[in-house]
Parts: structure tokens; sequence; C-alpha cells
């Protein structure tokens, strides 16, 4: 890619991001983001100001029926411009980030490149996920930990 596409590429996913942003209609916003190159599901809920990593946005998956809250952050590749000793310890690395159907990412939280949240799983609000999370788990914290296993069984589900 040369690098006139790639600065054409980045300058239109930050402006259809901001614009996502401000978007007061989900269905709009979400048609942005399968702009910008997300895969997305069907009923699926993002929040206001939710960040999404506008390098490798083709890298984001998201199924069906998930809901992100507001103010998340999905990042797909961590690295810096910086030629430093830290840069030769830990060079930069791009992964994929799946959410899988059902799950409920909450509030501020944040999703590290590659991680899987598995079906109907629950990240709560402020945790910072680093490793993938096992399906209809419940985690929190920084780095997140599993806090206990969602049995679902006894959940009734009303449609309206």
């Amino acid at each position: 890619m040369t690098f006139r596409r790639a600065l054409t590429l980045f300058m239109r996913r930050m402006v259809l991001s901001r614009l996502a942003n401000w978007c007061p209609f989900v269905s709009m916003r979400l048609t942005i983001y399968r702009l910008m190159g997300m895969t997305i599901g069907r009923d699926v809920y993002i929040g206001f100001h939710v960040e999404f990593d506008t390098n490798f946005t083709e890298l984001i998956r998201i199924g069906d029926g998930v809901t992100i809250s507001h103010r998340c952050i999905i990042a797909t590749h961590m690295a810096t411009d910086a030629n430093t000793r830290l840069r030769q310890l830990y060079p930069g690395r791009s992964a994929p980030v799946e959410i899988q159907d059902g799950a409920w990412i909450c509030t501020g939280a944040v999703l590290l490149p590659g991680v899987t949240i598995g079906r109907e799983a629950l990240v709560a609000a402020g945790a910072v996920v680093t490793s993938d999370v096992a399906p209809r788990t419940l985690v929190a914290g920084v780095p997140a930990r599993s806090i206990k296993s969602l049995d679902l069984s006894d959940a009734a589900v009303s449609a309206g």
C-alpha cells in the first residue's frame, strides 16, 4: 500500500469515527462503523464515544446481539514510533478483536489487541481485557479477571 493510499484511508476512518460519535441514531452509527471496515452483526447496540482502532478496523468483528456501552476503547494494534529500548523489547503488534454473540461490554471497558470476548460474556465497567474471556463469564478489574460464571438458564428473556 502506498503512503498516499494509507493516509487517505486513515483520514477517512478518522472522519467517519468522529461522525459516528456525534450521530444520535444507533442504526446510522452502525452503518458508519461498517463503512470503516468493521464486521458487525444484527441487533447490535454501540453507545456514544466508543473509540475503535482507526488503523485496523477490519480486524474488529462484532457478533449478533452485542451491547457496547458508552466510552469503551477497542484497540487492534499497539506500537510506538519512538526509537527507544522499550520499542526493541516490546515491538508493535496488531491482532483481531472479536466480540461474540450476546456479549455485553460495559461503560469504559478497554479491549486490547488479540482478545476474544465469548458468547454472552459480561465485561464490567472500567475493566481492561488483556486475554480471552470465556463464554458466559463475568470479568472485572485491571487487568480483567474472571469473577464468576453466568448461569443464564434461569434468566427470562422477554420481548417488549
